[in-house]
C-alpha cells in the first residue's frame, strides 16, 4: 500500500543513512577480518568437531554395548560372537575417552573461539573509530596500537594459543577492507556496523535461537521415547516369555547416552541465551537513529560489542 511504503521510508531515514550511502559497500567476510581470527575460528571450528565426534563414538560405543549383551543372551547359538562384539564396544569406548583425555580438544575448541571473538571485537572498534582506536588518532599509531592490542590478547590466552595454525600466517592483521572501513566517513562507519554487525549477529543469534529449540525439543521426545522402551522393556522382563529379553539396559543405556549428548550440545541453554542476546541487540539497534557524531559513534560501538561479549562470555563459563 501506498501509505505503507512512505511510513516505512520514513523509518528507514530515521535509521539508516542518506539515498547516497547505497553506494557503500555493507558486506565484511572473514577474510576481511585480522589473520588472527581467520587462524582463531579455523582452529575452533576443527576442534569443536574431534570434540563432538569423540564424544558421539563413547556414548555409540556404550550403547552398542549394551545392546550387543542383551541380544548375547537372546540368541545363545551367537551369544559368544555377540559377547566378544559387546566387549569390543565397551574397549571402543574406553580407548576412544582416555584419546579424548588426552588431547583435550575441546580446550583448543573454547580457547580458539575466545581469541577468535575477541580479536572480531577489537576489529571493529579499530574499523568505526571506537576507543581505544578514536579516528582522532594518527593512522599509524593506531595501526600499531591495534596489533598490540592482538598480540597482547594472545599472550594472556596463554596455551589456547599454541593450537593456532599457521594456515593464515601469511595474511595481514589489518586487511585492506579494514582500512578502508576506518577512512569512510562517520555516515559510512556507522551503516557498515549496522549491517555487517549489529543486523548480520542478531538474524545469526535468531537462527541460533530457532534451531537449538527444535533441537531440544526433538532430543526431549527421543529421551521420551527410550525411556517409555525402557520401562516396557523392564515390564517384559516379568512375563514368563520374556525373561530373556533383557531389553530394559539397552533403552536405559540409550536414554543415558542421549541426555549426555544434550547435555553437551546444551540446545536449551543456547536457545534461551541466543534468543535473549538477539533481543538486546534489536534494543541496540534501535539508537543508531541517535548516532550523529564520533563520541556517539564510539558510544553506540561499544555498547553494541558489550552486549555480544556478556553472552560470548557466558558461553565459554558454560562450557567449562
Amino acid at each position: 500500500m501506498p501509505a505503507a511504503k512512505s511510513c516505512e521510508g520514513q523509518l528507514r531515514k530515521k535509521t539508516r543513512m542518506p539515498e547516497s550511502s547505497n553506494q557503500i559497500n555493507l558486506n565484511i567476510s572473514d577474510a576481511d577480518y585480522p589473520a588472527l581470527f581467520q587462524a582463531a575460528d579455523s582452529t575452533s571450528r576443527a576442534a569443536e568437531r574431534r570434540h563432538l565426534w569423540f564424544t558421539g563414538v563413547i556414548l555409540g560405543a556404550l550403547v552398542a554395548c549394551a545392546a550387543l549383551g542383551a541380544l548375547a543372551a537372546i540368541f545363545p547359538g551367537s551369544g559368544q560372537k555377540l559377547a566378544l562384539a559387546s566387549t569390543a564396544g565397551a574397549a571402543v569406548s574406553f580407548v576412544v575417552a582416555s584419546i579424548r583425555k588426552a588431547l583435550k580438544p575441546e580446550k583448543a575448541w573454547y580457547g580458539g573461539r575466545a581469541v577468535a571473538e575477541s580479536s572480531k571485537t577489537m576489529s571493529w572498534r579499530y574499523m568505526t573509530g571506537a576507543e581505544p582506536y578514536p579516528v582522532s588518532l594518527p593512522a599509524a599509531e593506531a595501526d600499531s596500537k591495534f596489533v598490540s592490542d592482538l598480540k597482547a590478547m594472545v599472550k594472556d590466552q596463554g596455551q589456547a594459543a599454541l593450537a593456532l595454525g599457521g594456515e593464515f600466517s601469511d595474511r595481514p592483521q589489518i586487511s585492506p577492507r579494514m582500512r578502508e572501513v576506518r577512512s569512510s566517513s562517520l555516515a559510512g562507519r556507522r551503516q557498515v556496523y549496522l549491517s555487517a554487525r549489529i543486523e548480520d549477529q542478531r538474524h545469526w543469534y535468531g537462527r541460533k535461537a530457532r534451531g537449538s529449540e527444535r533441537a531440544a525439543n526433538w532430543y526431549f521426545v527421543l529421551i521420551q521415547v527410550s525411556q517409555a522402551l525402557a520401562l516396557a522393556g523392564s515390564v517384559l522382563l516379568l512375563t514368563p516369555l520374556g525373561s530373556r529379553w533383557n531389553l530394559a539396559g539397552v533403552f536405559s543405556s540409550l536414554a543415558t547416552a542421549l541426555v549426555a549428548w544434550l547435555q553437551v550440545r546444551q540446545h536449551e541453554e543456547l536457545a534461551q541465551s541466543y534468543a535473549v542476546a538477539a533481543l538486546e541487540l534489536g534494543f541496540v539497534e534501535e539508537q543508531a537513529a541517535g548516532v550523529h557524531d564520533e563520541k556517539e559513534l564510539a558510544a553506540f560501538v561499544a555498547e553494541a560489542e558489550n552486549a555480544i561479549s556478556s553472552e560470548h562470555s557466558l558461553w565459554i563459563t558454560r562450557h567449562k
